[in-house]
């Protein structure tokens, strides 16, 4: 591609051919700034299309990209060089046509679930862990979304939720307005274009239990949103997954297969995988469909180190919402040409009394069969809430805050799958705890009171 009548390069400039793409891997670092801007042709992030001339601002690093092209560009990347860790292009890019086909068999099913007032296709994407999962969701919903569908998108990874902090399970109904490229290069969602609904797990890794009851409440929940809605319910669902795929792991996306009603499951580049859920579904239901999908070259593994920063950011972007650009006022009042970077939103910092609230922990009652009188079946919940005596272990701890009418539901009946089977208000973490005066000091993304003073706690912790 001519370059010639191009301005001088800011930065690294990539010139690609067709099919081609540009992989970059930038590290950590606060307050930094990392822009991408496509000069010539067109490109596409996890099937976001970017717009020439327009620079792309990503904050902090801890970004791991690839921009495909079908028809060639030249894209910029100005990045500090002690940051990029590595950039390079690839022609490996077979998996980028197998995407866009794969879409095109999920159109001609949305076709026809609109054209009888039908269900569209119910998505699960399943394999390995950094095996490309995320990335393949978020292109099939950007596909599907630039040709107004409204997709739900189900994320069951608590690992790394992209609908919202680490620790959740979450489903996101998804436009246009959602699908925004620097909220796909980092996270999923940008703040106040959607609002998911969120159900607590607790932990970065799956607990089966709680899993399995929330995975079930979650199929009824999505089955009662779009029964009133037609056109949703032709767009169907795309289901994104944990890697984990071995013994009881497997068991469980088996499980997620009948609680969500899946008609079609995608296999990342997993033959074992791709072989068990075929044979197991055959005996099953043969009319769901089992596709094998080839994992993309450019997919790396991210160290602990990593996935911890970008936990932490997940975090931090709930309360301080992203980066953005403010213009200082001068002394006349008006903005002057001098920009800064300032967080997009103010969390507050809100006093509570130890005997204002009341904080539950998970703790799991399952019994094993050989403990059970023979033929019997556990008669109580496998999974339990026990009442938080030592307030004092909360410091840094991410809690959620129950939703008023499951609280009130749940005061009522006293069975604890009316708290962690039901969306959650929101989150807030334990700054500092004071034994002396009794008091929690909770960031809160809002001010004033609490939605309720019922709280959930799990693993999770953060300080910033």
């Amino acid at each position: 591609m001519d370059t010639s009548d191009l301005p001088a390069p800011q930065g690294e400039r990539h010139v690609l051919a067709a099919e081609e793409e540009l992989r970059l891997e930038v590290g950590f670092q606060k307050q930094s700034i990392c822009r991408i801007v496509v000069l010539k042709g067109s490109c596409e992030l996890q099937g976001v299309e970017l717009a020439t001339n327009k620079p792309y601002q990503f904050t902090d690093g801890g970004l791991k990209l690839a921009l495909f092209t079908w028809h060639g560009c030249v894209v910029d990347v100005q990045c500090d060089e002690s940051l990029m860790e590595i950039s390079y292009t690839s022609d490996e890019t077979a998996c980028n046509i197998a995407f866009v086909n794969t879409h095109a068999q999920l159109e001609a099913l949305r076709d026809e679930a609109a054209a009888s007032s039908g269900d569209g296709p119910r998505v699960l994407i399943v394999g390995p862990t950094e095996s490309g999962k995320s990335s393949l969701t978020k292109t099939l919903i950007a596909y599907a979304t630039k040709l107004g569908r409204v997709p739900l998108w189900i994320d069951l990874d608590p690992a790394d939720n992209a609908l919202s902090v680490p620790g959740t399970l979450a489903v996101c109904p998804m436009d246009r307005e959602v699908v925004q490229v620097e909220a796909f290069a980092t996270t999923g969602i940008p703040h106040g274009t959607a609002a998911p609904l969120v159900l607590w797990h607790g932990n970065t890794e799956i607990s089966p239990d709680l899993f399995r009851a929330q995975v079930t409440a979650l199929g009824k929940k999505i089955d009662a949103r779009l029964e009133t809605d037609d056109w949703a319910r032709s767009s169907g669902i795309i289901v994104n997954t944990n890697g984990w795929i071995q013994d009881e792991g497997y068991q469980l996306l088996l499980h997620t297969v009948t609680a969500l009603r899946i008609t079609v499951i995608l296999v990342m580049g997993h033959d074992r995988l791709y072989s068990m859920m075929k044979s197991a579904l055959k005996k099953q239901d043969e009319s769901i469909k089992v596709i094998k999908v080839p994992r993309s070259g450019g997919v790396v593994s991210r160290g602990k180190e990593f996935i911890r920063q970008h936990r932490s950011r997940s975090v931090k972007r709930y309360f301080y919402g992203d980066t953005i650009d403010s213009a200082p006022q001068g002394s006349t009042g008006h903005s002057t040409s001098a920009s800064t970077k300032v967080p997009q939103l103010t969390p507050f910092l809100a006093h509570i009394k130890f005997d204002q609230v009341t904080v539950y922990k998970f703790a799991s009652m399952s019994l094993s069969a050989s403990l059970l009188p023979v033929a019997a079946a556990q008669t109580t919940e496998s999974v339990q809430l026990v009442e938080v005596s030592d307030l004092a272990s909360l410091q840094h701890k991410v809690v959620a805050v129950c939703h008023p009418q499951a609280v009130t539901v749940y005061q009522a009946s006293k069975k604890a799958k009316d708290l962690y089977e039901s969306g959650v208000a929101g989150f807030c973490v334990v700054e500092r705890v004071i034994p002396d005066t009794e008091t929690l000091h909770l960031l809160s993304p809002c001010a004033g009171s609490l939605p309720s003073y019922t709280l959930l706690v799990g693993d999770l912790t953060w300080m910033e």
